[in-house]
Order: C-alpha cells, then structure tokens, then sequence
C-alpha cells in the first residue's frame, strides 16, 4: 500500500514541487510568452481550482493517509 501512495500521489507532487522550484529561477514572463492560449487557460484553471477547495482537498487527502498508516 505504502508503494502504491508513493507513486500515485507522492512521487507525482515531488516532481510537481520540483519543477515549481524550477520556473522560480527563470523570468515567468518570458516563458509565459511563448505559452498558447489552451495552456494560459489550463493553468488559470488550475489555479483557480487551487484556490478554490483544491488545496484543502490535498490537506485533507493527506491527513487520511496519514491516519491509516
């Protein structure tokens, strides 16, 4: 079970974390130049979903992991 959350959840927001920690170092606003429209979209998606329920989802997916350890 412990290997399955590993890979599923764990190892993705690793990566995830990973290359937040990557676009920091660079000018966002170059790299936003060469983003199409879709892509624009999907990130003002994301975030919105973020901002709207999607981290205390994360929280909460977390904390029950947790709590069948």
């Amino acid at each position: 079970m412990v290997d399955q959350i590993y890979y599923k959840i764990q190892y993705p927001l690793k990566k995830a974390i990973d290359l937040m920690k990557d676009l920091d170092s660079h000018d966002l606003d170059a790299l936003g130049e060469g983003l199409s429209d879709y892509d624009r979209e999907k990130i003002a998606d994301f975030i919105e979903t973020w901002n709207n329920g999607g981290k205390e989802k994360l929280t909460a997916l977390i904390s029950d992991l947790r709590a069948h350890q």
